[in-house]
């Protein structure tokens, strides 16, 4: 709908410009066009009878009384020729229904050629995918959602055949054909993503992901690899966290599969499906090991966290109208030292579909140890969208910060509203 109204209103303005210069514009414009050429051509008739009549005169054919009267009767012609040459210009250029036919023929004629030509080289063809992906993004009955994600990747693929440097068409393919099932194309998609992005920690760990479950979930060497990649680019991404932790588990390493989820649960929201399935994983992990009649680690999330901040975090409602970003992009909230490393001290992630939320930063939150929310009297705090899912900052992505906070002297949550863009 948007699109017809924006194409609707432009189509209007063009014919607005076609069609008041051509019905409305007068002798002045006129003349310029055609009637200093007639203006011109009397002057040069004038200019000749003049000169007919001088040498009449000079050869003494006719008296001088006989030759002013003759000279007075042709300056007044050529007066009155030339009042009469701009009477006629103060009419219209289009005089008649017939010669209007063109500029109106052109009016339906400039849209629908316009029309035509987006169609061909335009982006009609990625508004649309938008639009259905929004569509089907809150759909409750399972058939309409098969059928909408079918549909959805057929256009991609069709979309992509034509563009393929598009990386948010790729990415959108890959999701959706993973949540179809469809794990052959999920990975060529992603392969294809990996391409263009070669440094993405999220395009790795969900490339990981799918030949994961294309393998009928089997750690396989090729998934091994691209989890760890990932993890070095990023060692807070929970889907690389999690595979990690599959492939410890299965390998009998329940301490170091029970460390890798623990570390994912704190980047997740407590309450989302992921995070309820690694607190699974962590149980069997334990069980296995008091089965093998070993100490089971103390679990990382009742840890004393000791310092901490609460963080109201929200998203101006203009980028998400401008469709800047998604609700599915991901959201980093962390604190770093306000004079220091910009390594995080504390980070928690989200997505964009969960603010406005309050997020508590805390010890437990770090990325090293011995570098938490307590190593620095000073800190600065930052909520960060990241349309490839790194924690490392982008051009492209959008933030808000606040700093210096003084943890023991703030009492109240600090509140970050995502709106700048980071050039």
């Amino acid at each position: 709908m948007e699109f017809w109204q924006g194409f609707l209103g432009l189509s209007l303005l063009a014919s607005f410009f076609l069609l008041w210069p051509t019905l409305f514009t007068k002798a002045r414009l006129r003349a310029s066009v055609g009637d200093d050429e007639r203006g011109e051509a009397n002057a040069r008739v004038f200019q000749d009878h003049l000169e007919d009549l001088e040498a009449t005169r000079d050869r003494g054919e006719i008296e001088a009384q006989e030759f002013t009267s003759l000279k007075n009767d042709l300056e007044k012609t050529f007066v009155s020729e030339n009042e009469a040459f701009r009477s006629e210009s103060e009419q219209p250029i289009v005089a008649s229904f017939r010669s209007r036919i063109p500029v109106i023929a052109l009016v339906f004629t400039v849209p629908l050629v316009a029309l035509l030509v987006y169609s061909q080289i335009g982006a009609k063809a990625d508004w649309q995918i938008h639009e259905l992906s929004q569509s089907i993004m809150f759909e409750q009955d399972a058939d309409k959602l098969s059928q909408g994600r079918a549909e959805l990747i057929s256009k991609l693929q069709n979309r992509l055949d034509k563009k393929p440097g598009n990386a948010q068409n790729w990415y959108l393919l890959a999701t959706v054909a993973m949540h179809q099932g469809e794990y052959d194309e999920s990975v060529r998609a992603y392969r294809k993503l990996l391409e263009l992005e070669p440094s993405s920690a999220r395009v790795m760990a969900e490339l990981a992901q799918a030949l994961f479950l294309r393998a009928g979930n089997t750690i396989t060497p090729e998934v091994r690899n691209f989890t760890q990649h990932a993890l070095s680019l990023d060692a807070g991404m929970p889907t690389a966290l999690g595979l990690a932790g599959i492939d410890a588990f299965q390998s009998g390493e329940y301490e170091q599969a029970i460390t890798h989820w623990q570390k994912a649960v704190h980047m997740l929201d407590p309450q989302s499906v992921s995070s309820q399935v690694f607190a699974q994983g962590i149980a069997s992990a334990k069980l296995a090991l008091e089965q093998q009649g070993k100490d089971v680690p103390e679990d990382s999330t009742k840890a004393e966290t000791g310092v901490s901040v609460d963080v109201r975090v929200s998203i101006d409602k203009a980028i998400l109208e401008n469709g800047d970003i998604t609700p599915s992009d991901t959201v980093f909230v962390y604190a770093r030292a306000w004079q220091g490393p910009k390594m995080p001290l504390a980070i928690h992630r989200i997505l964009v579909s969960e603010l406005p939320k309050k997020v508590t930063l805390d010890k437990s939150m770090s990325m090293a140890q011995g570098m938490d929310l307590s190593s620095f009297p000073q800190i600065e705090i930052v909520a960060r969208v990241s349309k490839t899912g790194s924690a490392i900052g982008q051009a492209g992505d959008w933030q808000a910060t606040a700093g210096p906070v003084i943890l023991g002297d703030q009492k109240k949550p600090v509140k970050l509203k995502i709106k700048e863009q980071i050039p």
